[in-house]
Formats: C-alpha cells, sequence, structure tokens
C-alpha cells in the first residue's frame, strides 16, 4: 500500500514541477505562487460552473425545442 502511495505522491510531485517549469511559477516568490495559484484554481471553477449551470441548461432547451419541432 505505501509503496503505491510514493508511486502516486512521486507522479504528482513530477506533474506540479513541470506545471511549476511551464508557467515559470518558479522565478516568483512563495506567496506569488500562491496567489496565481488560487486565481488560476477561482478562474478554472468558475468556467466550470458557467458551463455546468448555464450551457447545459441552454443545450438541453435546444435539444428538447428541436424534438418539439421535429
Amino acid at each position: 500500500m505505501m509503496n503505491s502511495l510514493n508511486k502516486l505522491f512521486s507522479f504528482l510531485e513530477y506533474w506540479y514541477f513541470r506545471y511549476m517549469l511551464v508557467t515559470e511559477l518558479y522565478m516568483v516568490e512563495k506567496w506569488e505562487r500562491k496567489f496565481i495559484n488560487i486565481f488560476l484554481i477561482a478562474l478554472f471553477f468558475s468556467f466550470f460552473l458557467f458551463n455546468y449551470k448555464v450551457l447545459l441548461q441552454v443545450l438541453q432547451y435546444t435539444l428538447h425545442t428541436q424534438r418539439s419541432v421535429v
């Protein structure tokens, strides 16, 4: 069990390291890194919420009205 947890932790650590390199967050201070990460999480959450609450209902309404017309 611990071996699989170690592998999972190593995998997540590797991808976090790659994320830091790609976004160049390794060059900023720790408080700036936290602020940017929180901002990105909030941005993606708001995108998800918009897609789930607004676009899904619009799509369901559109599909429902198309079935009624046909």
